[in-house]
């Protein structure tokens, strides 16, 4: 029996439990890979803030250097929202992988009628 990652989102729980042990697998494999760490992206936010660029925020992440951490208030507010953005970023990996390994074939596609 295939446990799910300890960090996975609630969103993908239900769809997880779906899956085979083979898709189980993958999917371990997959988003262990690709999640981020909320205890590395806010000392990054705290440390040296690239944390954005490394969420998929590039446009973000420039804004925030440019502007110098929006002279400093942004700097110190990002460590209040830098959870928030990890969340949704493991949600939306998590989601895409369930996707790649198939959960998503469970359903059943929209079927169009023929005129």
């Amino acid at each position: 029996m295939t446990l799910p990652p300890q960090d996975l989102p609630p969103v993908a729980a239900a769809a997880y439990q779906q899956l085979s042990e083979d898709q189980k697998q993958t999917f371990n494999a997959s988003y262990n890979s690709r999640k981020r760490s909320m205890a590395l992206m806010v000392a990054l936010a705290i440390l040296f803030p690239i944390q954005m660029f490394l969420l998929g925020r590039v446009l973000l992440g420039i804004l925030f250097l440019i502007t110098g951490g929006g002279f400093g208030v942004w700097y110190v507010i990002e460590w209040f929202l830098t959870p928030g953005r990890v969340r949704d970023y493991n949600t939306r990996v998590a989601n895409e992988t369930l996707a790649l390994v198939g959960a998503s074939d469970s359903r059943e596609p929209p079927t169009h009628e023929e005129e």
